[in-house]
């Protein structure tokens, strides 16, 4: 069993991969079944999450983007059965749409050791218009890196599949997405794919106070991004935490530091939280330097509900 987990682990670390990167959360160990789909039903309850993010507040057509994942558990065949959804509004002229079905089997190598494997498929639609992009220089139509053709509306079969390993104390994941693309397939309405690895704590404190640091890293083609998480939950009511995510591109042109601060509560079977994120070094002169975080969940409770699993966040 060991031998198997090593090597499932290897082959998604092993692989290189191409172009920009999905959506970057600050609240995402919520609800991991976009970034991860072996999180599908990692709770007995069924789990609706929604998230919405507003980036480089105060400008015009700046960026939006949103998430909802809807998970629900079965314990008679050990299987979680999810629906996800992500939307990214780059501005006036792109937008993506991902929709796609999500499965995970959950199997106990133990007591206190749970292994989660997961696949998601579905559809990946690129819309890009560049007609209705408003050019401040006039030179700048001259540039030929710039798209002046009709607009493009595109959609693509889309697949991700990922592994997650839950203790007590620690959950360890990894995961792949857009399986179906290559560096050879990335065009302007297709992403090349995308690897994710992480690992989270939780340790109590005391009686009250529980804290949760977690690290999480992201690699596509020559683009990188890792970020450093530390939360504390009080009572499991409310929780604030702290992000840093630091430029690991080596851009000496545009620094690209930022820090994440967010907030918020838990009562019964809702969750609301706010997160804000603060651009530093010369991004934080650059367009704007913030982005605003709200997410909300519920869950509703089964009669056949067994009791919470491990990490169940």
């Amino acid at each position: 069993m060991k031998k198997y987990i090593f090597t499932i682990f290897t082959l998604l670390f092993s692989v290189s991969v191409f172009a920009q990167r999905d959506l970057m959360l600050s609240q995402q160990f919520f609800s991991r079944v976009n970034m991860n789909p072996s999180a599908t039903g990692n709770t007995d309850d069924v789990d609706i999450f929604l998230l919405g993010r507003w980036q480089w507040i105060g400008l015009d057509d700046s960026p939006k983007s949103g998430v909802l994942n809807l998970t629900n558990y079965f314990d008679k065949v050990r299987s979680g059965i999810g629906f996800t959804a992500s939307y990214d509004d780059l501005g006036i002229a792109s937008r993506t749409l991902n929709v796609k079905a999500a499965y995970a089997y959950h199997l106990n190598l133990n007591e206190s050791i749970l292994m989660s494997f997961g696949l998601s498929a579905g559809i990946l639609h690129h819309y890009l218009d560049p007609r209705r992009h408003r050019y401040l220089d006039p030179e700048e139509l001259e540039k030929i890196t710039l798209n002046h053709g009709e607009k493009l509306s595109e959609v693509k079969p889309d697949m991700d599949f990922g592994v997650e390993l839950a203790m007590p104390k620690f959950m360890f994941g990894a995961s792949v997405n857009h399986l179906l693309n290559n560096e050879e397939m990335v065009t302007t309405t297709i992403p090349g794919r995308q690897f994710n690895w992480y690992i989270r704590g939780l340790f109590s404190c005391s009686e009250t106070f529980d804290l949760a640091p977690a690290l999480i890293y992201t690699h596509r083609n020559k683009t990188n991004r890792a970020e450093l998480n530390l939360m504390m939950f009080y009572k499991r009511f409310v929780w604030w935490g702290f992000t840093y995510r630091p430029d690991l591109n080596g851009t000496d042109n545009f620094s690209s530091h930022f820090v994440h601060m967010n907030v918020g509560l838990e009562y019964k079977k809702f969750r609301v939280g706010y997160a804000f994120e603060l651009g530093l070094g010369d991004v934080a002169n650059s367009l704007s330097r913030n982005a605003s975080e709200i997410m909300l969940s519920f869950r509703i409770e089964k009669t056949s509900n067994k009791g919470a699993r491990f990490l169940e966040d």
